[in-house]
């Protein structure tokens, strides 16, 4: 999958930028604030509709105008599709070869793309809803119709939660029903994720550390339990809301759920926030990312769009040459920021397209 021309108009800060990236690596540096995430940014919101900022539409278009406009042409497999995104404070409308869609199924997977931000690497000491909130990224990265389950959960919480203030026990049971339904469906995409990506993940750790480690992810749900399969988890968050309910009603909010799970690092059987080093917390987002890439890979059969935030700057010399390596041999188009050049290990030059950003724009 090859990105082949991009065009954005009103943006966050970015004028109207029209510009054809190179099929391999293309670098936007240039000093902060001066717009390199936005174009991550609007990268990413053409690929999946949302961004990895959490941002209303009403922050991406650029102040004083009415609307965004974002437009790419995507090659996949020999054949190229135009894809454009229309962002309105109240929504946003989608074409594809400059056609309206009757499913938003048909939309996603025109451009698969994936994201690596500073964030990942917070999210080891950080709360539970950066975990949570990469592992729905890479699940809905790998299966766009998780979206639609994750948002149907996100009502029903909507309105059970919209009961519980209101003091009233009519229609809590429903309520009840609804989630436990949602939220079993919702917890096995992720656990059945997580199955997916663990030798994949052992692998890359082992080909960045080399120091026979084991590493494990364990998605911790229904307070402090790990999951259990499709028949028990129903029995269990039913158990978990029985027990919570005085605290619910105290709270007016729903205490059990997928909305509020962990997911669990491990090193060596130990909880790496504990126990790890800076370098091994790093060796294990930057693997984590690695086995996402290659499972992205072999379920589509080809690799994914790739956008790193200034994440040069966030590794060492070391991992920062495993990281680049890596995606070399994957052959894959990669779009990265970075305030300086002297930041990025780069292999083959004739592989590397720089563009200045300054005030919004591309500057060559």
């Amino acid at each position: 999958m090859i990105v082949r021309k991009l065009v954005f108009s009103s943006f966050r800060n970015l004028t109207r930028t029209d510009f054809t990236p190179g099929e391999r690596f293309n670098v936007f540096h240039g000093m902060n604030g001066q717009g390199k995430t936005n174009i991550l940014e609007a990268i990413y919101v053409l690929g999946t509709m949302k961004s990895f900022r959490l941002a209303r539409n009403r922050e991406l278009i650029r102040w004083g105008e009415a609307f965004s406009l974002l437009k790419g042409i995507v090659e996949k497999d020999g054949v190229n599709r135009e894809v454009t995104l229309l962002i309105e404070k109240e929504g946003k409308k989608a074409r594809v070869d400059r056609k309206g869609l009757e499913r938003l199924s048909d939309f996603f997977g025109c451009l698969n793309v994936v994201v690596f931000s500073p964030e990942e690497l917070t999210m080891v000491k950080g709360q539970p809803e950066l975990r949570r909130r990469y592992l729905d990224r890479a699940i809905f990265a790998a299966d766009p119709g998780y979206l639609t389950l994750h948002h149907d959960y996100t009502r029903i919480l909507r309105n059970r939660n919209a009961l519980l203030r209101s003091g009233e026990q009519d229609g809590l049971d429903i309520w009840s029903d609804k989630l436990i339904e949602a939220g079993t469906r919702l917890v096995m995409k992720r656990v059945v994720y997580l199955d997916g990506i663990r030798e994949l993940f052992q692998h890359y750790y082992d080909s960045i550390a080399g120091d026979g480690a084991e590493v494990d992810l364990v998605y911790r749900s229904v307070p402090g339990q790990a999951s259990a399969d499709r028949e028990e988890y129903p029995f269990m968050l039913r158990t978990a809301l029985e027990r919570l309910a005085a605290e619910e009603q105290r709270r007016g909010s729903t205490q059990a759920g997928p909305h509020r799970d962990d997911l669990e690092f491990l090193l060596d059987g130990r909880v790496l926030k504990h126990h790890a080093s800076q370098g091994e917390q790093r060796s294990f987002i930057l693997a984590l990312k690695m086995a996402e890439i290659e499972y992205l890979h072999r379920l589509h059969g080809d690799p994914p769009v790739l956008l790193l935030d200034d994440m040069t700057s966030e590794l060492d010399s070391e991992r920062n040459r495993n990281l680049l390596g890596f995606l070399e041999e994957k052959r894959m188009q990669v779009f990265i920021t970075t305030t300086s050049l002297q930041n990025l290990m780069m292999g083959n030059q004739e592989n590397y397209r720089t563009f200045p950003v300054h005030e919004g724009k591309i500057t060559h």
